[in-house]
């Protein structure tokens, strides 16, 4: 990978192959950008077939980045932080990935533009890349479910597997923040990197799969999307004291019906059941990330009693959190 600026625009040469072909174990390289208006850093981790790039972006004025790859590829998206536009300028497509969003591409585009968020703000990625012969040997692309994705593959022609940018799940953050803090090396490495991506793709194809079910046989209306989507932020936004079922209800507009139904046929959990799994994902990533002692991490994650957010902790992750931390 190199990168320059040019003429109001910076420039990123990268082909998949070169990085990923003849490869014996893990490679790592830390990639770091600087310039006036803002910089670029990346975490490139690279296998047979596969690439991983976790980037942060911080840009004082917006400043287009030309992507160009010699080789077409496969792309899991996800969203940690700031939001993502990216025009497909040969396949005349775009789109917008949020905060907490993810999607699936097919990018035989020789080259196309990322447009980060010009707020000063960190904006926080990755993306999974995997050669065309990679995927093919991963997913069965004669599969119905996949028809459409695959016919596109297939055809040379841009492809992505959710018409709209899809909710990145509790599950998936936990397995999202398995590789980007994974400190194992050689082939145990890649063999924890690889069993993890597979989960990944179960989980969007999982993801995928009901969203087609729900279009078919769907409660939610389209009117009340907005609102459910608002109300997922709002849960995430308060973890530690939550809103009554009612008070959310109040605050989004709908009822408490039209919220407990349409929030799980949209998010495939209960509000309860999402506000659960924020909380052991969050109090997983202090475990980790932070010197903040279990008690402060239970109060934070909204647990009055200690013992109760060891129990809950443990059924989850079938460690507690001192033995989690430990090891």
């Amino acid at each position: 990978m190199e990168m320059f600026y040019l003429s109001e625009e910076i420039v990123c040469r990268t082909n998949i192959d070169n990085d990923t072909e003849n490869t014996a174990t893990v490679k790592q390289k830390e990639i770091l950008f600087s310039y006036d208006f803002g910089e670029t850093a990346f975490k490139k981790i690279s296998f047979s077939g596969v690439r991983l790039l976790y980037g942060k972006l911080r840009f004082k004025k917006p400043i287009p980045v030309k992507m160009q790859s010699s080789n077409p590829y496969i792309e899991m998206y996800f969203s940690f932080k700031g939001s993502r536009q990216m025009f497909f300028s040969q396949s005349n497509r775009r789109f917008c990935i949020p905060h907490g969003h993810q999607n699936l591409f097919y990018i035989p585009d020789p080259e196309f533009y990322i447009e980060p968020e010009a707020n000063d703000e960190e904006n926080i990625s990755l993306q999974i890349q995997f050669n065309e012969g990679y995927f093919k040997r991963l997913i069965p692309i004669n599969a119905p479910l996949f028809h459409n994705f695959a016919t596109n593959l297939n055809n040379r022609r841009f492809a992505a597997l959710n018409p709209t940018p899809a909710a990145t799940t509790p599950k998936m953050l936990g397995i999202l923040n398995d590789i980007v803090h994974c400190e194992r090396t050689g082939i145990i490495k890649q063999l924890h990197l690889e069993a993890n991506i597979l989960k990944l793709l179960q989980y969007q194809f999982e993801q995928y799969e009901e969203s087609v079910e729900r279009k078919e046989y769907s409660f939610v209306k389209d009117y009340d999307i907005d609102k459910l989507f608002q109300a997922k932020k709002i849960i995430e936004q308060n973890i530690t004291h939550p809103y009554p079922l009612l008070e959310l209800a109040h605050k989004t507009g709908l009822n408490d019906y039209k919220l407990k139904k349409g929030f799980k046929e949209l998010f495939g959990n209960t509000v309860f059941g999402y506000l659960h799994e924020l909380r052991m994902q969050k109090a997983r990533e202090m475990l980790f990330d932070s010197q903040m002692s279990i008690a402060e991490i239970a109060e934070y994650c909204g647990y009055a009693y200690i013992p109760s957010f060891i129990k809950a902790y443990k059924q989850k992750y079938g460690l507690t959190p001192k033995k989690m931390r430990e090891n």
